[in-house]
């Protein structure tokens, strides 16, 4: 008896190895030079330039200092899926030139009972609150966030919404860093024709979201 329920405790550990792959993010290329991320646990995807670095962010690693990765402004365990970052643009002159130091866009995802605790969740990450949108037939709650470092900032985009089929809390973070550090010379402000290519970047990425069917 002992021996088969050894066997069946191996048999799902190794069904649940074999299954967990396909469950995984994944990065590959598509077409136009773009990157394609993909999460089927949670049934998201969205498109990013290849150019832009992606960080899988671990289940139990600290987060990065943007507002999704706190609460009640300390770090948590953070449920980062994945982090996508980018120091130069096109158009856009990079810091010591100008203020801009990078670009951050940020995707994670909770378990939540209701739309409310979700919506609760996502208050707690921000600290002024902007119309909610509609992207892709998906409704988001918005709000924005910033943060404040030696002569750094960060400012934030944030939008959440909660998946019944799932009972998860999507929360999506567009984040753009800026340093006022000294180089050779004073870094001057953006142009608005920066910061529109800036915002731009991040909201291409946020259109291109889709939410499907989690995978089982």
């Amino acid at each position: 008896m002992p021996g088969r329920i050894f066997f069946c405790i191996f048999a799902c550990f190794v069904c649940l190895a074999a299954a967990s792959p396909s469950l995984a993010q994944s990065v590959t290329p598509v077409a136009g030079s773009q990157m394609l991320f993909s999460d089927p646990a949670f049934g998201v995807s969205f498109r990013f330039p290849s150019g832009w670095s992606f960080t899988r962010v671990e289940a139990d690693a600290n987060g990065p200092a943007l507002a999704i990765a706190y609460m009640d402004r300390h770090a948590v365990s953070t449920g980062l899926r994945g982090l996508i970052t980018n120091e130069t643009l096109p158009g856009v002159h990079s810091w010591p030139r100008t203020v801009f130091s990078s670009v951050e866009f940020a995707y994670d995802a909770r378990p939540a009972a209701s739309a409310d605790a979700c919506r609760r969740l996502a208050r707690d990450n921000w600290q002024s609150e902007a119309d909610p949108v509609t992207v892709n037939g998906v409704a988001y709650w918005h709000g924005t966030a910033s943060g404040t470092g030696v002569s750094m900032e960060i400012e934030e985009e944030i939008y959440a919404t909660f998946v019944e089929a799932s009972g998860a809390c999507l929360r999506f973070d567009l984040a753009v860093a800026t340093s006022r550090v000294p180089g050779r010379e004073l870094p001057r402000e953006l142009t608005p024709h920066e910061e529109a290519l800036i915002h731009g970047s991040l909201n291409n990425i946020f259109n291109s979201v889709s939410i499907a069917p989690a995978a089982k």
